[in-house]
């Protein structure tokens, strides 16, 4: 017979806590998304949605989980934005996932969230994953330059993203892990339309951004692929040294379409190829009208054409040198 009451029995190991994991969404008129998002993130006791005073029913769905808080704050810039919830959010646990709202976490990867970040062996403050882009129905998975690799798990107090309007790139304190698991990404959940209004608001940004490359030198950014160790600066350098390169567009399907086989993935590969080209010619066509202002000489033309006086030439300072005669020509399809 047992004795229950024995104070020689061996008392039973204390239960091991395991640490929790907050996730961070940046949200404005997600609210197609909302609902599906939430639901895969239902692992996490903190979400914290940075919502940019969305004008849709976002914040009321998102306020119907339990486990979610919702910070307001205007959107200026992608860098700025995510840095500022670095800086003042107060998240529950030291490690934050982040997550698009049309993005969906599996299973698989949930637990190697969990596992890595309660693995007390590892050092990481970060870790990059992959994700899998849907588009008409399949996986880009060739065209789409899959993989890539991008940092979403994380130490809060040990990253900060560079200044930069658009794409930026995450600077991490410490050793950088990797996740075998992918989220699904989908970017056309809300429909075309608002892919390519982000688009046209993406390529005014980068063209900006490659009027500044431009400026510099074209051997200090081969330099840098040369030299660099850490695959995010590799991938920045590589993307400046594209702003070098004539007809990007032309260049940019060939490499997805042929090169990286994207003719595999049937006509989604097809049209995804020349969505992203189309992007690209964008940029180019900005970058042109930034470099080489048309506007006051389309005026002179036009006022030329319709038989209208020229303003009257604003008088030289004295000593200054008198200007060459202007010569218009006109530009066909401009």
């Amino acid at each position: 017979m047992t004795d229950h009451g024995s104070t020689n029995s061996a008392p039973e190991p204390a239960a091991t806590t395991r640490a929790g994991c907050s996730v961070l969404i940046l949200t404005k008129d997600e609210e197609i998304n909302m609902s599906r998002c939430l639901k895969t993130l239902s692992w996490s006791d903190d979400i914290v949605v940075l919502d940019s005073h969305s004008t849709d029913r976002t914040c009321e769905i998102a306020l119907r989980f339990p486990n979610v808080r919702i910070v307001k704050r205007p959107f200026d810039t992608w860098s700025k934005h995510s840095n500022w919830a670095l800086e003042h959010i107060e998240f529950k646990h030291p490690w934050v996932y982040y997550s698009d709202a049309d993005e969906r976490i599996t299973p698989l990867l949930r637990d190697e969230i969990m596992r890595v970040i309660n693995d007390a062996s590892l050092s990481h403050v970060a870790y990059r994953l992959r994700y899998k882009n849907m588009f008409l129905g399949r996986w880009i998975r060739r065209g789409g330059l899959y993989p890539v690799w991008i940092i979403r798990l994380f130490r809060p107090d040990k990253i900060r993203y560079e200044d930069r309007d658009v794409n930026a790139h995450p600077v991490v304190q410490g050793t950088l892990g990797e996740l075998r698991e992918h989220f699904i990404h989908w970017s056309f959940n809300k429909g075309m339309t608002p892919w390519f209004t982000k688009h046209n608001s993406y390529s005014t940004m980068e063209a900006g951004e490659a009027v500044r490359v431009l400026k510099g030198s074209l051997f200090k950014e081969l330099w840098t692929i040369a030299r660099a160790r850490e695959p995010l600066v590799r991938r920045r350098a590589l993307k400046n040294l594209s702003f070098f390169l004539p007809l990007r567009m032309l260049a940019r399907f060939c490499y997805m379409y042929f090169l990286r086989l994207g003719m595999l993935d049937g006509r989604a590969g097809l049209h995804y190829a020349a969505m992203i080209s189309m992007y690209e010619y964008w940029i180019e066509l900005k970058v042109r009208e930034l470099q080489r202002p048309w506007h006051e000489r389309t005026t002179r033309l036009a006022k030329k054409m319709l038989g209208e006086p020229a303003a009257p030439a604003r008088p030289a300072p004295a000593g200054a040198p008198a200007p060459e005669p202007v010569r218009e020509r006109a530009e066909v399809g401009a």
